[in-house]
């Protein structure tokens, strides 16, 4: 008996380590390396990653950074940054990070936030044409999202995980951008796969094999990758981007 509660209880270690495609986390194949792509994520560090301080407004009012410009005005239908049922921290805040920026940390193969003040993990690199992929665990009220091509780590493409967005960008659209022809919803408490395609004007939103948008913008051409962690937590695994000519 001790023995199968052993075995057992090794079975969720197993679970997090595979997966969508079947094959080990946050690894890829000859294939993939063949075809150009490159890990965004480790699963043991956040090398490649920095967390970001808000906006803080400036003496004698305003909404700008002190002595900056001010921040870019708030996305149709926004909340405010006001985190729920916060996930307890496992590691420390890097000393590297600036104050009042959120905590991410990477556990057991998996990038997530926790803690408080919710808030972004931005990627040190900027990209131009590239498909994104990675995949995403969160509950049905999460309030999330992956922003692409965010210049200065502000604006950008913010790709909705949200299931009732107040101004109709729900999940799989971009915010302030384009709107998805109907409902598409994650599957809650479960591994989704999300993939972004941006090349030139063109951007492609699929979310479980399935596109929920399909559209040409061309306020951001480049920019860097942000996660979003606002409101419940969010796990994500098994980034990956690949560069478009």
């Amino acid at each position: 008996m001790r023995r199968i509660l052993g075995s057992l209880a090794l079975l969720p270690l197993l679970v997090w380590s595979v997966s969508l495609s079947g094959q080990a986390i946050n690894t890829l194949t000859a294939q993939e390396k063949a075809q150009g792509w490159q890990l965004l994520f480790d699963g043991k560090t956040l090398n490649g990653w920095h967390s970001q301080a808000p906006p803080q407004p400036r003496a004698g009012g305003g909404g700008g950074r002190a002595g900056g410009a001010a921040p870019a005005p708030a996305a149709p239908g926004a909340l405010p940054q006001v985190g729920s049922a916060p996930k307890p921290c496992v590691t420390k805040q890097s000393a590297s990070a600036p104050a009042g920026s959120s905590h991410w940390e990477a556990v057991n193969g998996l990038l997530t936030a926790c803690g408080e003040p919710v808030g972004y993990l931005n990627s040190d690199q900027s990209y131009k044409n590239f498909v994104l992929s990675l995949e995403f665990n969160t509950s049905q009220d999460a309030n999330s999202g992956v922003y692409v091509r965010s210049p200065k780590e502000t604006g950008g493409y913010e790709v909705q995980i949200w299931r009732q967005q107040p101004a109709g960008y729900n999940t799989g659209s971009i915010v302030g951008t384009a709107k998805t022809a109907r409902d598409y919803a994650f599957k809650a408490d479960q591994w989704n796969q999300l993939q972004i395609t941006a090349d030139g004007d063109h951007i492609v939103v699929v979310l479980n094999g399935e596109t929920t948008l399909d559209t040409r913008d061309a306020k951001f051409p480049d920019g860097h990758i942000r996660l979003q962690y606002q409101q419940f937590p969010i796990t994500f695994r098994n980034m990956k981007i690949r560069a478009l000519p």
